[in-house]
């Protein structure tokens, strides 16, 4: 599934775009999101090679065990933007996203690690595995990013987070199709994949009244920007790693 411009403007999406946002805000978020979708953070040589070849085994689980350290505590920094803001519609938007992450028994982190054991990677490997310090300061970044203020550079860098990852998630599972993983082994990605969309849209869906003057806009597109060198960084520093010959 290719992720486009378009995929966010569905009608089917998970939650769909608000019809009644003014129009010159609808264009700038619209550059916003073609500008995500371009950014080299989204489409990494090392992302794009992964969704067309696959990895070795040992490779593959170096990767996925770095994802695990960058996925594990998205949830509690996105919720850290509840902390910098009064607007109970910014607040729904979080609690609605963290929500889903969290599920009703089972979290998205819980599924991710029946993924990493499904693919072979035992509960002592996941413990033991310490990520790259680029994965280290991805996490310190979004932490930061999300928890201080202005409001509308932690928004930006929710946006790009979603957007950029609705990408991200349609290449993992394309690179592990190349793998021979099957459409079960593969529903954690699946899943994502429209999840992500949803809870773009339901950001831009709350940012109206946050993005109302060109300073607003030029923090909202700071935010964008930051995140979008943290992710860079995290996938220069896998692909050097793998090109290294690094191992589990």
């Amino acid at each position: 599934m290719s992720i486009t411009q378009e995929t966010f403007q569905s009608e089917t999406a998970y939650v769909v775009r608000n019809e009644g946002v003014d129009l010159e805000l609808k264009l700038f978020m619209d550059e916003q999101i073609e500008y995500i979708l371009k950014h080299r953070a989204t489409e990494h040589p090392f992302l794009n090679a992964y969704a067309e070849h696959g990895l070795p085994p040992e490779q593959s689980n170096v990767l996925y065990l770095e994802t695990l350290h960058y996925f594990k505590y998205l949830p509690f920094y996105v919720c850290g933007i509840s902390t910098i803001t009064r607007d109970e519609a910014v607040l729904r938007t979080i609690a609605f996203n963290a929500r889903d992450e969290l599920g009703e028994t089972h979290s998205h982190s819980d599924l991710y690690r029946k993924f990493l054991h499904d693919k072979g990677i035992s509960e002592e490997q996941i413990e033991a595995y310490k990520c790259l310090p680029s994965t280290q300061a991805l996490n310190d970044g979004i932490c930061a990013l999300y928890s201080k203020p202005p409001l509308q550079k932690a928004l930006g860098g929710l946006f790009a987070d979603e957007a950029m990852s609705a990408s991200m998630v349609s290449k993992y599972n394309d690179g592990l199709i190349k793998e021979g993983v099957s459409d079960r082994g593969r529903f954690f990605w699946t899943l994502h994949m429209e999840v992500e969309v949803g809870h773009s849209n339901a950001v831009f869906n709350v940012m109206e009244k946050h993005l109302q003057t060109p300073q607003e806009r030029r923090l909202f597109a700071e935010g964008i920007e930051q995140y979008l060198h943290l992710m860079e960084v995290y996938w220069d520093g896998i692909e050097r790693k793998l090109n290294a010959g690094g191992r589990q």
